[in-house]
């Protein structure tokens, strides 16, 4: 019982001492102070350099706590096995623990993929300001593609983020609604994170990732942005009649 009670605090130090460590050990170099410009897409390319580089260690490391947490929690519930009857596993609790498992394991290599996205994209933003002549030619290409990226990415790490949260509520609320004593304490701690937990997973699915805002601003800002017109205009019927219509035009 004092192990089901205690879990909670100690998975949740364990997972601070990681990310401590981590943070720790973090590189100095820092990214290029970002100076304001009338180019709208030079702005947006100093933003995208300085946000990524910026934050390419802060999302890896709330990551590795996440999944730490919930690799601790996972492996807690395949190994003890509480509300077990004849040896054999409460069917909510093995299969809560799985998915905090297996949710758990991937945000760590979703958490590495999202790093090397963030250096690699600020390397390229870096390289575009550098050479103006690629600039002009490849910008709005690389601001569009880092867009996709990193909605792609959001809408993944909503995904792991939310499985996280539903197999933490439930591993909590089968021991809040059947376990004894400290079962029931570990239970409404547990229900509590996880609630929370998927919460922060589905605030990924709305909106637009920071690169989409900035794309869209960009476009805005340079008259590229999405339009639809319509204009009157004079239709042939055939070679010798005209007939009054419209026209439409659209940018997509």
């Amino acid at each position: 019982m004092n192990q089901v009670g205690n879990s909670p605090a100690y998975l949740t130090i364990n997972g601070l001492i990681i990310f401590f460590i981590m943070m720790t050990q973090l590189p100095t170099v820092s990214a290029q102070e970002v100076q304001p410009s009338a180019d709208p897409m030079v702005e947006a390319l100093q933003e995208i350099e300085d946000a990524d580089w910026k934050h390419r260690w802060t999302g890896y490391g709330i990551a590795w706590v996440g999944s730490a947490i919930g690799i601790g929690m996972g492996s807690w519930g395949l190994y003890h096995q509480p509300l077990a009857k004849s040896g054999t596993p409460d069917p909510v609790i093995f299969s809560a623990s799985l998915l905090l498992v297996g949710s758990a394991t991937a945000q760590i290599i979703h958490g590495g993929m999202r790093f090397d996205e963030r250096v690699i994209s600020a390397q390229n933003a870096r390289a575009l300001l550098a050479d103006p002549k690629a600039q002009k030619s490849n910008g709005l290409f690389f601001l569009s593609n880092r867009a996709k990226k990193a909605q792609s990415t959001r809408f993944w790490g909503g995904v792991m983020t939310t499985a996280q949260g539903i197999g933490t509520t439930l591993l909590g609320a089968r021991l809040w609604q059947k376990g004894v004593e400290g079962q029931k304490t570990a239970g409404i701690a547990f229900t509590v994170m996880g609630v929370l937990n998927t919460v922060v997973g589905t605030i990924h699915f709305p909106g637009k990732a920071r690169s989409g805002r900035v794309l869209d601003r960009t476009l805005k800002k340079l008259g590229l942005n999405k339009n639809v017109s319509i204009n009157p205009t004079v239709l042939p019927v055939d070679h010798q009649t005209w007939s009054p219509g419209l026209s439409a035009f659209g940018r997509f």
